[in-house]
This record gives C-alpha cells, structure tokens and sequence, in this order.
C-alpha cells in the first residue's frame, strides 16, 4: 500500500503472545480505512523474530538495535511510516466489533481542534480503566488524586458527565493515541531523551495541548486492553518496570516544574514513594514468602539503587536510556 491513511505503530519487547493476538483482533474486525502496521521489536533477542515475521508477512516488522524504550521505538515506527495519520496502539490491545478505530479516525478528521484522539478502554474483567486523567503535577499519586476527586466532585460530574459520548480530559494513555502525523513532527514526537518508560504520554498531550489542541476520549466505543501484559511477566520485571514509573515521575517533574515547586516535588515524591513501597514490602512479609513479597523487595530495592545513582549521576534520568538491554 503506498499511501495508507492510518500507520498503526506498535512497539514490542518480548511480548509475541498478546502482540500475536493483537494482530489477529485485525483480522477478525479489519479497519474499513485504508492502513499499515508497524511493529518494531525493541531487541527481544528471544529467536523470535524471524518466526513472527513468516506467520504475519503483511506487516512492517522492524528491529531495533537495543531495547531504548518506548518513546524511542514509537518514534522509529514514526520514521518508516506512511499515514496521514499515526495510532500508537499497544501490542496487548485486542479491537472489538465496536470499531473504535475508525471512530476515532472520522472524529479526528471531523474536528481539527483535537490533536489527540482515544478511545475507551476495557480491562480483562469488562470494566473501563481509568478515563479521568490530570496534568496537575502534585496529582502524580493515586491517594493525592483520589482527595481531589472527592473534593471536586461536583466539578468533575459536570465537566465529565457518566452519559457523555465523549471527554475531554488532560491527557489519555499512551496504549491507545491517535494524532495527524504533521503535529507529530510539529511538536517534537515522543521525547525519548527524557522517558525510557512512562510518563511519556502525559508528556506527548502536553505538548499538543501547548499548540492549542485539545485532547478527546471517546467513549462509546472501546478496545480490550490486558494493562501490564506487554511488561509484567515476572517478579524482576515488575521491579523494573515499577521503579521506572518512579523514575519517569522524577524526569516529568524536571521537565515541567520550576522553581521551589520542582523541589517541592522531588522530596514528596521521593518520600511517598520510599514510605508506600517500605510499607507494601512489609505487609507483603507477613504473607511470607510469595511472589507478592518478592516483587515488592525486588521493587524497593530497585528503587532505592535508582536513588543513589540519581544522586551521583546528577540526573533523574533513567540509566536505561542509554542501554540496549532490559
């Protein structure tokens, strides 16, 4: 296909199996547009790869030279695509015969004003995961926004009503974004020297929201989402990744705070995080030794490396940026 109107960009580390149903969701309820699919494999190193590319020939399947994160591989599937448009979709996202798709794609192109586009997102058990999402920076913890959801309750009931079609929230998950491939370049992609992973999509909507769009969730339609099942396999990949949402909240909050803010939120962050996970490992403790205890300390301890290094790098970036392995 030479000019598609939709490049859909995956990125995968390891993840073959939910990327594997992903692809076959495509082929159960296939777009009505015209569209490519870019996957790039962030360096899996599993003998995986040449076998993927044989059973699924009609994608761009692109590998990268090391494991750079998520903001970079999105950007790598961003150089080789076509599309007038971009959907950086998630390898455990699975569509449904609702065609969110190719809603969010009539709705993009009907209203100019947005420049990013999702849609509702359905975990496992059938429920909706979290739609109400804030570019406040003291929000950056799940009690912090439960208190101001509680003391903005009204507000928030009126701003985003339970029976409307669509929101209009600050900023949407990076598993599902849809935008015009010109702001894309326009804004300065995905800041892959700033995330390896996470914070990342908060990040991409205040960019576009800083141009004077708007950022829409769609909520009559929706795709599945196996939230995690792209990165938490094991009790040494959780720690990883957990320590990487600490990480990622540090550089996010380097990146957008100034002042005696930024400082102010280095140290709550830095001590909520050390007293929610001291606390987590703990509890877990007395469960003895299960998987739960295990990934916590693993998790603890990771984040408490992160922080001694951080110290002597003189950076809250992660080390990983630079890393072609997990």
């Amino acid at each position: 296909m030479n000019n598609p109107t939709l490049s859909i960009i995956s990125v995968n580390y390891k993840s073959w199996s939910v990327l594997e149903k992903c692809l076959q969701s495509f082929q159960q309820y296939p777009p009505a547009l015209d569209y490519e699919i870019i996957v790039i494999d962030n360096n899996s190193q599993d003998g995986q790869f040449d076998r993927f590319q044989q059973q699924f020939p009609q994608i761009k399947l692109i590998a990268n030279t090391g494991n750079h994160g998520f903001s970079n591989g999105c950007n790598l599937g961003a150089d080789h695509a076509k599309g007038d448009y971009l959907l950086f979709l998630n390898p455990d996202v699975i569509l449904t015969q609702s065609k969110a798709i190719d809603a969010m794609m009539r709705f993009a192109q009907q209203h100019p004003q947005v420049g990013i586009t999702s849609c509702r997102r359905i975990n496992p058990k059938g429920k909706p995961e979290r739609e109400l999402a804030f570019l406040h920076l003291w929000l950056n913890t799940g009690w912090m926004r439960a208190l101001y959801k509680l003391w903005n309750k009204k507000k928030l009931q009126i701003k985003f009503p339970d029976h409307a079609d669509i929101w209009y929230p600050d900023w949407v998950s990076g598993s599902v974004i849809l935008i015009r491939a010109d702001l894309f370049l326009n804004i300065g992609r995905w800041s892959q020297n700033h995330f390896w992973m996470y914070s990342e999509d908060p990040d991409l909507c205040k960019k576009v929201r800083q141009q004077g769009k708007e950022i829409a969730l769609l909520r009559h339609v929706e795709l599945k989402h196996a939230h995690g099942g792209a990165s938490r396999r094991n009790p040494q990949t959780t720690a990883i990744t957990k320590s990487e949402v600490v990480t990622s909240q540090h550089v996010f909050i380097q990146k957008h705070a100034k002042g005696f803010n930024r400082i102010a939120l280095h140290i709550f962050t830095f001590s909520n995080t050390l007293t929610a996970w001291t606390l987590r490992t703990l509890i877990s403790l007395l469960i003895f030794w299960t998987p739960q205890f295990k990934a916590s300390l693993l998790t603890l301890m990771s984040i408490i490396r992160y922080y001694i290094s951080a110290l002597m790098r003189k950076s809250w970036k992660s080390k990983r940026l630079n890393s072609s392995k997990v």
